[in-house]
């Protein structure tokens, strides 16, 4: 038994050095795929240019301040690493897709994660494509729907202007290793629908940007700290008809009939009408609460709803000292506060109205 082991010992110490010699070029090619990689990132930084195309922006959601985008993302680079010479059965380069592109990522090609920084939840991504061209040059793309979120700014709704965003960034490689360049955003041709019926398509813009995460290192300004970000801005305006015609203009004529009850001799009907219009309001308090969220500061419908109440308010508190004045002498008196009322109500509350347009809105 130990004659017979000592024989195996033989043989495997005969076989171990031809064994690596015959997968040696293999590991050094494997490894040296990777040290290459590594290496070409931390020497200097990777150039990645980044290309959105988006179909379109729908389900824009005021309240909840998001909204979903259905569009494709191109990320291209050049990776010297995996160039190859075309044969003549061969194009200038090799696509894999979906499934072929998950399992060369996963066993043989290196793509790098990225982020896309203010996306609600996880993006769907039905297709994928890798295509890999002879020179190097390696072009990554995802079509991909996601619901997204940014800062929107209500102060002049419902004339308001928004910026429907999408950013970037590398999940795991700072400034050091990979870093934007030649960003580009293109939209669908047709853009009538683009942003459904209640939006008009005003522009668009693209910027390159660094963010700094003071969280991961104690030098503020390290590069470690530092990640390459590309932002894609849709502008819009938002299409006010509605607004216009079925919130403000109700409300207006509202607040000019309250005014009415200065024109009434009967102290009860006056009180009456005063406090029905004021419920009235009252209640264009809550549908501009109901298709907004909850802000730090008043919008411009919202502030129409507030000189709206205070008038109202005024006018009740009016013929109320009116009344205490005059009494049952109202009629002999002529009753002579509400002749200045009548008039001056009118004209404040339109200039007020005025400046307030001119200061919001214009």
């Amino acid at each position: 038994m130990k004659k017979k082991d000592k024989e195996n010992r033989t043989i495997v110490k005969s076989i171990h050095p031809f064994f690596l010699l015959l997968i040696a070029p293999l590991l050094y090619s494997f490894s040296g795929f990777q040290e290459d990689t590594v290496t070409s990132i931390d020497n200097s930084p990777l150039e990645i240019s980044v290309t959105l195309r988006i179909n379109k922006i729908y389900n824009i959601n005021s309240v909840n301040e998001t909204y979903q985008i259905d569009g494709y993302l191109l990320y291209s680079w050049i990776d010297t690493d995996v160039h190859f010479k075309p044969k003549d059965s061969l194009k200038e380069s090799m696509i894999y897709e979906n499934a072929r592109a998950s399992e060369l990522m996963q066993n043989e090609l290196w793509i790098p994660a990225f982020e896309l920084i203010n996306v609600q939840g996880s993006e769907e991504t039905p297709n994928t494509r890798i295509e890999i061209y002879s020179d190097g040059k390696i072009e990554y793309e995802q079509r991909f729907f996601g619901t997204f979120s940014s800062d929107m700014d209500y102060v002049k709704f419902p004339f308001d202007s928004q910026r429907y965003l999408v950013e970037i960034e590398p999940f795991s490689y700072s400034n050091r290793h990979i870093i934007f360049k030649n960003p580009k955003l293109f939209l669908a041709d047709d853009t009538d629908d683009y942003l459904g019926e209640d939006w008009e398509l005003t522009g668009s813009d693209v910027s390159l940007t660094t963010k700094k995460y003071k969280y991961m290192d104690a030098d503020v300004n390290s590069e470690k700290n530092s990640y390459s970000r590309v932002i894609f801005e849709v502008k819009a305006k938002r299409l006010s008809g509605y607004y216009q015609w079925q919130v403000l203009f109700p409300l207006l004529i509202i607040i000019m009939a309250s005014f009415s009850i200065f024109w009434i001799k009967e102290f009860s009907s006056q009180i009456g009408v005063g406090f029905t219009l004021m419920l009235t309001v009252v209640a264009f308090n809550f549908y501009s609460a109901s298709i907004l969220p909850k802000l730090s500061y008043n919008t411009f419908i919202e502030y129409v709803i507030i000189v709206g109440y205070i008038f109202i308010f005024l006018g009740i508190l009016a013929v109320i000292i009116n009344h205490r004045i005059n009494g049952v002498e109202e009629e002999k008196n002529g009753i002579k506060l509400q002749k200045y009322f009548r008039y001056g109500f009118p004209l404040v509350y339109a200039i007020i109205m005025i400046i307030l347009y001119i200061k919001l809105i214009m």
